[in-house]
């Protein structure tokens, strides 16, 4: 009886799906970098180039950098959103995530923007489904509008991005959008192709019959 419910175990571990957290993508901040100003929700908003996942994720931390002209106020307030694409390589005009920061950012990363501005990093917990194969977009933008905040710049990139005026408005595709710097964590759940599921369980799923019959 023994053996058996440590069969029945090893079974349940080989069908449970184990997450393992990592950055699956990152567009790294550059050092004396330029911004994209991103205040709203009237104003300017930015939105990334588009990215997508071979598999389907569980999104938990969105981390960004920037920095104001002229000061950093003293409580900091972020409207963070993510979009799914229109079916024409656009952002959707409504966001299917929205949340919102609010606190201070991180300057203990020594970085500067263009000006020698401070730069500020953050960090946002968040517990988001993402399908695998889909396009997506993050918009970040400042909730102070006595602030004007600065998406730093990140080295690497398409090159592609978009802007609009306020919620509501259609995106516009913008060349002149900087790589906008930003990280992605997620939880990776390795699930087994059913084939392979099969050919690994049926063994044992026999051997647990074989003894039952004895």
């Amino acid at each position: 009886m023994n053996s058996m419910r440590q069969l029945i175990l090893l079974i349940f571990l080989i069908i449970l799906p184990l997450p393992a957290s990592a950055v699956i993508l990152e567009q790294a901040p550059l050092d004396g970098g330029d911004g994209s100003l991103s205040v709203g929700p009237s104003g300017i908003q930015i939105a990334t180039d588009d990215f997508q996942f071979a598999n389907t994720i569980q999104l938990t931390n969105i981390r960004w950098w920037g920095s104001y002209d002229p000061a950093a106020p003293v409580t900091e307030s972020f409207t963070v959103r993510l979009f799914a694409d229109d079916g024409s390589g656009n952002p959707e005009t409504n966001a299917f995530f929205e949340t919102t920061f609010a606190g201070n950012g991180d300057s203990s990363g020594g970085l500067v923007d263009l000006f020698g501005g401070t730069v500020y990093q953050y960090d946002l917990g968040v517990n988001q489904l993402l399908q695998g194969g889909a396009d997506y977009y993050l918009s970040v933008f400042n909730n102070d509008g006595a602030q004007d905040w600065y998406w730093l710049e990140s080295a690497t990139g398409n090159n592609t991005g978009w802007s609009r005026a306020a919620d509501g408005d259609f995106w516009n595709f913008d060349a002149s959008t900087l790589n906008m710097s930003f990280q992605l964590t997620a939880d990776i759940v390795d699930i087994p192709e059913p084939a392979t599921l099969l050919l690994t369980i049926a063994p044992l799923l026999w051997l647990i019959g074989s003894r039952r019959r004895r």
